[in-house]
């Protein structure tokens, strides 16, 4: 029968592990790797705003709105850099469709999105 760790459990577990001292040497081991890495992935992130902007400028899009599309943009990008062929077209268009339904979000809007950050539209 397995055993299910209780949230108090899971917090005494962390309790245990969390040394300020061991945590800040391993910080401080890896921090050349993690600001290379955060300075690229900030790069990417940027690229795909400004890439963006213009679309939401076309369409008059602002407020709040224009975060979610940004949103929606971050998260293509994101699967796009990890998925290619057939398996980042079913991703698109289930990133499209989500966002188009959950949020409202015009379709015609998220396929001018897709196409100038991975270079084609999704079908919805």
């Amino acid at each position: 029968m397995p055993l299910y760790k209780s949230g108090i459990d899971m917090y005494k577990k962390l309790e245990a592990k969390w040394n300020p001292t061991l945590i800040g040497t391993r910080f401080g081991d890896v921090k050349s790797v993690a600001l290379e890495r955060a300075q690229e992935g900030l790069n990417i992130v940027a690229t795909v705003r400004e890439l963006v902007r213009p679309i939401l400028d076309n369409y008059g899009i602002g407020g709040g709105t224009r975060a979610t599309y940004l949103a929606f943009a971050t998260a293509l990008m994101r699967h796009a850099l990890r998925q290619k062929g057939p398996a980042a077209t079913a991703y698109a268009s289930g990133l499209k469709a989500y966002y188009a339904t959950a949020f409202k979000l015009d379709p015609a809007v998220l396929d001018d999105i897709i196409q100038v950050i991975i270079g084609w539209a999704a079908p919805y």
